[in-house]
């Protein structure tokens, strides 16, 4: 909806203070209860639009469905809106269809602040079973819940905030959004930016800000109901931030369980997936329990792993801890361990509930690994956004120097694409491959070095070089494109070359590429600037030719 960021709605906020705070939710998820909690609290009147439409009409809700349908009630229920949003210092309770109509948003959205609630279609179903609701007739089914849930899902993911309160006590949720909101009138403190992913039922938000490492068990709990759950890191970043987490787990009463594997690609196995097995048996983690991944791209994948498969898939939580995990590999449900023929050959697709950006983490990180991890936000703007390249052309050395003004829209930026690309194509049958862009060479010199020598990065920094003179081979792109990556790669401090390693092996390794379909290497090629193809077939001269640039023979 775009009105939420037009001129016209960015005009009218400006002349009038935002003192509202408004409810919205389907049916069930407490807009009413809370709502008249949070109005005595926070001293500020209550606004119910549907007792408004009752007195508009002079009719009950159901009479009104019942007489003279569903129209007729959208029709007074966008003058009882328009009424309430007339007002100031509110808090207004809203019907659970009053987003449909993108008048009702705007007139709330100008009046005030969003909060989405949320609640199960299991929990929803329990506490409306014994109420009449017209819009659940004739039989009020979980089915029919479901139905409506998924048809206005999007509408309702455009509030400023949301709160699950499938498992909240009325207490809890009041103080959470009171809280919010507080901060909001108060000039924002919380400052993060939400991205959603969406895949239907299995959608969930990319939260992204600095300091929102205190805030995870809240989050946490929030989404799963078990009150265990396996913190997964290394000693690397246990060190800075394993108690934190910790800590703000336990305050949000969940008793944690620790799973610490070693700091490296060449741990990312099967043996350790399997000692971490072990620590959710002895946790005594149930299939409600989540897994909490809290590090880089190896815990990320290893955690995913293990959430995929004990009990056959357990909650995930990825708290990503580096900047290429923060960019790429936390989001999109891709988790795996590497074998010995190649990397990340087990696997699965499994996304996670939640992703936790805390940008503080990023001042922990050595500098190798922040530059590797560019090589993850240069693919980007190659594949798929032109300005994105341009704006790292401007920004990237205050985002290595990590300043926020340009870190945060950089990973904001790059979390989009990617959760637009995984929106679309959830498990690689189409664009997503897109994301491979680097890869195909860049996981052969990973192999080829035992995953010792290049961080993952680097390598796919490697390998883009190498696409990109392939690009060149097959005179699909321009050679000042292709000297504007090059150039934008080395001032980020990333290899485009790599030398003493042995083309033949890097071909070797290139046949066990997962990425092959019917025997045949599928490469990912630029065309320009922002725009890829996906080509395979292609002679091997020209690909001996672009290796050669960056491998000896």
């Amino acid at each position: 909806m775009a009105i939420f960021t037009g001129s016209g709605a960015e005009k009218n906020l400006k002349s009038r203070p935002r003192t509202n705070l408004v409810l919205t939710g389907f049916m069930g998820t407490g807009k009413t209860a809370i709502g008249r909690v949070l109005a005595q609290r926070l001293n500020m009147d209550f606004v119910d639009t549907d007792q408004e439409i009752e007195a508009l009409a002079g009719m009950t809700v159901n009479e009104i469905f019942a007489r003279r349908g569903e129209e007729y009630f959208r029709r007074i229920e966008e003058e009882a809106v328009k009424k309430a949003a007339s007002r100031q210092h509110c808090v207004i309770a809203t019907g659970g269809g009053v987003v449909l109509r993108p008048q009702n948003v705007q007139a709330l959205r100008e009046s005030g602040y969003i909060v989405c609630l949320k609640a199960s279609p299991e929990v929803i179903c329990e506490r409306v079973k014994d109420q009449l609701r017209p819009l659940l007739l004739p039989d009020g089914s979980e089915k029919r819940i479901r139905e409506i849930l998924t048809q206005r899902e999007p509408f309702y993911r455009e509030a400023d905030w949301w709160l699950d309160t499938s498992f909240l006590d009325l207490e809890t949720a009041v103080e959470r959004i009171k809280k919010w909101f507080e901060e909001k009138i108060n000039g924002g403190l919380l400052g993060y930016r939400q991205v959603w992913v969406e895949l239907g039922p299995a959608s969930y938000p990319i939260i992204i800000g600095s300091g929102l490492l205190s805030r995870l068990g809240e989050m946490v709990a929030e989404r799963v109901s078990g009150r265990r759950c396996l913190l997964i890191t290394n000693p690397t970043v246990g060190q800075h931030y394993a108690e934190p987490a910790r800590a703000s787990l336990e305050a949000a009463g969940m008793q944690v369980t620790m799973g610490v594997i070693p700091d490296g690609e060449e741990f990312k196995t099967l043996e350790t997936a399997g000692k971490l097995f072990s620590a959710a048996v002895e946790g005594k983690l149930e299939r409600d329990c989540p897994v909490i991944a809290l590090g880089g791209g190896v815990v990320g994948d290893v955690a995913g792993f293990v959430a995929a498969t004990y009990m056959r898939g357990v909650p995930l939580v990825q708290v990503p801890t580096s900047l290429l995990a923060q960019v790429d590999s936390s989001v999109g449900g891709k988790v795996a361990v590497n074998h010995p023929a190649g990397k990340n050959l087990i696997g699965a697709f499994y996304q996670p509930r939640l992703v936790l950006i805390d940008l503080n983490t990023l001042r922990t990180l050595p500098q190798r690994e922040m530059r590797a991890g560019m090589a993850e936000v240069i693919k980007y703007g190659v594949i798929w956004d032109r300005e994105f390249f341009s704006f790292l052309e401007t920004a990237l050395e205050e985002a290595l120097a990590l300043q926020e003004e340009a870190l945060l829209p950089l990973v904001k930026r790059c979390c989009e694409i990617k959760a637009e690309i995984v929106s679309q194509d959830e498990r690689e049958h189409g664009i997503r491959a897109f994301l491979n862009f680097g890869h195909t060479v860049g996981h052969a010199v990973e192999a080829v070095t035992s995953y010792t020598l290049y961080r993952h990065g680097e390598a796919v920094a490697i390998g883009m070089a190498a696409a990109g003179y392939l690009a060149l081979e097959m005179g699909f792109w321009r050679e000042e494109d292709f000297l504007a990556l090059r150039q934008l790669l080395v001032r980020a401090g990333l290899p485009v070359s790599a030398p003493g390693i042995s083309r033949r092996l890097l071909r070797e390794f290139m046949e066990h590429d997962k990425k092959k379909q019917k025997g045949v290497l599928r490469w990912v090629i630029p065309k320009a600037l922002g725009k890829v193809v996906i080509v395979d077939n292609i002679p091997e001269e020209m690909i001996e030719s672009a290796l050669a640039k960056i491998a000896v023979p």
